[in-house]
């Protein structure tokens, strides 16, 4: 079977569930609709779901993640989300991509609860800012080289590599929690213009923190299982030196055999069923084979 062949390179979907990107994006966009309902009929429906730091209730440390304070507010998010959501499920599965959500949010509202122990910023927090800054820090850690383009303000287009526009979402979160939310804020007149607000900058950093370290774990785990084939003296009792050959490369038929094999499991499976030593092998047959 040729790689035209296949179902997923020719358009037809491998299976019949809707992407979790998807689910999240329409959960997200039908909490907003129910909320502007709310809103039109004067009803408190919806005030269970945000985070406050009075009579926090248990839920609501996940929950306050469904609500958005207006249309740019869920844009913001939602585009976020949509950008970097299909690379994660694609690559590494459904279930990392609602791990490192799930992680993402309880980090935000950890960090901004630890912050409003003894700070001075928002005494509630709502969106899922904290969620999918934890899915940018995750899902583009091996992409900080490629470009991308950003809408400023949702209208002026600006190119940069995806290395600044994190340094950028960094050093705004920090910053913003620096001086806005920490004990003894800033009087400064330049300052306080510029960071006092109402958003909680310790749950993007919160989030940011828990994707760079779920990111940092995975590397890890894959470096453990690299393994490096090359010419090793062993020394055997005898004194004598031997080398261990380097594994034999296999033939164009034999390489061609494994790729349909590696393929044939991404189109039952999809590709995050790949181990990380199945995608290491499958770029190599790939290049080689190209």
């Amino acid at each position: 079977m040729g790689l035209a062949d296949r179902t997923y390179m020719r358009g037809e979907p491998g299976s019949s569930r809707v992407p979790a990107t998807h689910l999240a994006l329409g959960v997200l966009v039908g909490v907003f609709i129910l909320g502007l309902i709310a809103d039109a009929a004067h009803a408190r429906f919806l005030d269970w779901l945000p985070l406050r730091g009075e009579g926090v209730a248990p839920w609501t440390w996940l929950t306050y993640a469904l609500v958005h304070a207006g249309i740019f507010h869920l844009a913001g998010n939602g585009f976020s989300l949509w950008f970097v959501g299909p690379l994660v499920e694609a690559e590494e599965g459904r279930a990392v991509f609602w791990r490192v959500l799930l992680v993402g949010t309880l980090a935000g509202a950890f960090a901004w609860w630890l912050t409003g122990l003894g700070g001075q910023g928002p005494r509630e927090i709502i969106g899922a800012s904290a969620a999918v800054a934890a899915l940018l820090a995750y899902g583009l850690r091996d992409r900080h080289d490629e470009q991308v383009t950003i809408l400023l303000f949702f209208i002026i287009p600006v190119p940069m590599s995806i290395r600044w526009l994190m340094r950028g979402l960094w050093a705004i979160s920090l910053c913003g929690w620096i001086f806005s939310e920490l004990p003894g804020e800033h009087d400064w007149a330049l300052w306080r213009p510029v960071w006092h607000s109402d958003v909680a900058h310790s749950a993007h950093l919160g989030g940011l923190l828990a994707g760079a370290a779920m990111a940092w774990l995975v590397r890890r785990r894959e470096d453990r299982r690299i393994v490096v084939v090359s010419p090793e003296t062993i020394r055997p009792a005898g004194g004598a030196t031997h080398e261990r050959p380097s594994a034999p490369v296999p033939s164009a038929t034999d390489a061609r055999v494994e790729l349909d094999r590696l393929l044939d499991k991404i189109s039952a499976e999809g590709f995050g069923s790949l181990t990380p030593d199945e995608r290491r092998r499958l770029e190599s047959l790939s290049s080689r084979l190209r």
